[in-house]
């Protein structure tokens, strides 16, 4: 089977009770079609790059599937028919997918270390 990435920005105004729903309704049709969830990274509320209707936060959702192509199809048209889900993407692997954090969970690093190494003075 294929990997793929999907991710989806949520409304802001959704709770983590609401999100982890989601995330079970997406697991429970991925068991359904016999595929593999292989990670899951709730990046939280982020600002949009624009506005979305309306709205100027999301909540980002990762997902690393093992999956045959019916079921890209039918999560597409999950999200579609989901009207609290502004936007979503999914892309297939063409390696080996990631299985470690992804950058974005990844702490930044602090200002103390990078001023001395930019040449500001603290």
């Amino acid at each position: 089977m294929l990997q793929y990435e999907t991710m989806f920005i949520a409304e802001p105004t959704f709770s983590e009770e609401e999100i982890d729903e989601i995330l079970k309704g997406f697991e429970q049709l991925a068991a359904a079609s016999s595929a593999r969830v292989l990670k899951v990274e709730k990046w939280g509320k982020r600002r949009l790059a624009y506005p979305i209707m309306r709205h100027e936060e999301g909540f980002y959702i990762l997902m690393v599937l093992e999956c045959p192509a019916a079921l890209v199809k039918e999560l597409d048209r999950r999200y579609r028919m989901n009207d609290r889900i502004l936007r979503h993407l999914t892309v297939r692997v063409e390696n080996e997918a990631q299985l470690g954090p992804s950058p974005m969970m990844k702490p930044r690093p602090e200002r103390e270390e990078i001023a001395p190494e930019a040449g500001f003075a603290p």
